[in-house]
């Protein structure tokens, strides 16, 4: 492939590369040329270890065209062989990685990002993302100027087609994990739910696995590549999901992102906790209910969680003599924590994201299927078991703001808590989390978005409502304050 080595010392504003992927906008800052020079680069940051590679791709209608691309620079390294998985689920991507004991691989989706973006998330041996560390080497050899790959040895590859032995591969990894004691509890449930994997990858999993699981499923905008609402699932974009969910009266729904890691979930609006927290089940308490879920009958666990996730998840799972353990946002940051600790479940609750190894990443259709046994093994209605938890209230915002701007800002942050005399928590370096714990079950935070282009999210999370409110009005008037000064 002939590559234009001025286009990768363009700075567009949309691109965005760090450890949780590579993401821009298809045409703009994302094209086949940039593909190709990925793939090489990771195929040379590894050398020698690469000799088979799953690759697979979300809905997005740009996807077949990087995956092309992606697969000619495997092919020009000397990949022997490469397994083409098809549309699925980035962790059925990686459950393939395993399964057909692969050097590594790569998904191409922009995950919660919409539609004209895309990008990819390449995958180490054991399935998971790239360390951060070599995330970076990554980087630097994909923007080193191009002089034109050298073609390896003369090696014919392989290319295999496995699209639909993973799909059947991953449902039954699920359905093991649920065991035959919980999918007979499922069954005898007969739960009805409503579903909207928005035209992405979940699609192709769901039909099947809930179908296995007796559960009566009404699923929507069940197109693929056909994005009806905003790809990111939250309150604004399932709002008709909400008024169908009333209206057909419907256990709970679900609504998924087009790579079906993350999963946001719905109540009846009549339930109590809807009218206190609102109909969309917040993130932290999704990973709450995942976790709640998963440490039933065990002690003394570790839960690896990011520094936004509330305290609400500790206070649920005190009751196993568990702890949590925080490390950066970021799945790969949570993953290296949760390897350290021997967890067996972990997550992020701001966005609320569960991990359950051996699959390494966040995966909404793991989550869906763990809360419904457990609904099922407590013979209790979902809002019933949210309405047992305590309450914790968030407020969130993104900002637009610039990398440099934010990095000064933070430290203006950071200065401003200290003297204060408030405890700070950092994760991740200069560009990583800044977090004031104010009392004993409040903080504020603050971070640089890693998935999206110039912007800054300040959360703030509490189980005092004014008080949240007050020290999140707090944060983002400071950081107006500071973004100000060095206009």
């Amino acid at each position: 492939m002939k590559i234009n080595p001025t286009f990768f010392r363009q700075k567009n504003q949309d691109l965005v590369e760090s450890f949780s992927g590579i993401r821009g906008i298809y045409g703009l800052s994302i094209n086949e040329e940039f593909a190709y020079k990925y793939a090489w680069s990771y195929c040379q940051l590894f050398e020698d270890k690469i000799s088979s590679l799953v690759i697979s791709g979300d809905s997005r209608s740009s996807t077949p065209a990087i995956k092309k691309a992606m697969i000619k620079a495997f092919k020009d390294w000397g990949v022997k062989k490469i397994i083409d998985v098809g549309i699925v689920p980035i962790q059925a991507c990686e459950y393939g990685v395993l399964k057909f004991k692969a050097s590594g691989g790569v998904c191409i989706s922009a995950s919660h990002n919409e539609p004209e973006y895309n990008g990819w998330k390449f995958l180490k041996e054991d399935g998971a993302l790239l360390y951060p560390g070599q995330a970076v080497q990554l980087i630097k050899r994909a923007h080193k100027v191009w002089k034109g790959g050298q073609r390896m040895p003369e090696v014919k590859t392989k290319v295999i087609n496995k699209h639909n032995e993973v799909v059947e591969a991953y449902i039954r990894y699920i359905l093991r994990r649920i065991g035959r004691r919980g999918i007979n509890k499922i069954k005898k449930s007969q739960f009805k739910i409503l579903v909207d994997p928005n035209g992405g990858t979940a699609i192709v999993i769901l039909r099947k696995l809930l179908k296995r699981l007796g559960v009566r499923a009404t699923i929507i905008n069940n197109k693929l590549g056909q994005f009806s609402r905003l790809i990111e699932p939250n309150a604004e974009s399932l709002t008709d999901l909400s008024k169908q969910i009333d209206r057909d009266k419907f256990e709970f729904g679900c609504g998924f992102d087009s790579d079906a890691d993350r999963v946001e979930f719905l109540i009846p609006s009549n339930s109590k906790f809807a009218k206190e927290m609102g109909q969309v089940v917040p993130g932290q308490y999704v990973l709450t209910l995942a976790c709640d879920a998963c440490l039933t009958g065990t002690k003394n666990q570790v839960v690896g969680t990011n520094d936004c996730t509330s305290y609400l998840l500790q206070d649920v799972i005190e009751k196993y003599w568990a702890r949590v353990e925080e490390a950066e946002v970021g799945e790969i940051a949570v993953v290296e924590e949760m390897e350290k600790q021997k967890s067996i479940i972990g997550g992020e609750g701001s966005c609320g994201g569960v991990i359950v190894p051996p699959i390494k990443c966040r995966d909404g259709i793991m989550a869906v299927s763990i809360i419904l046994k457990m609904i099922a093994e407590r013979e209790k209605p979902l809002v019933n078991i949210l309405e047992s938890y305590p309450r914790y209230y968030s407020q969130r915002k993104k900002i637009n703001c610039s990398s440099s701007e934010a990095i000064e800002i933070k430290n203006k942050l950071e200065n401003y808590f200290k003297n204060e005399g408030y405890k700070i928590k950092k994760t991740g370096g200069a560009t990583g989390g800044l977090k004031a714990i104010i009392g004993k079950n409040a903080f504020v935070w603050f971070r640089q978005s890693k998935t999206e282009p110039a912007t800054f999210r300040i959360i703030a999370d509490g189980d005092d409502y004014k008080k949240v409110k007050r020290i999140f009005r707090g944060g983002v008037r400071l950081f107006n304050k500071f973004k100000r000064k060095l206009s």
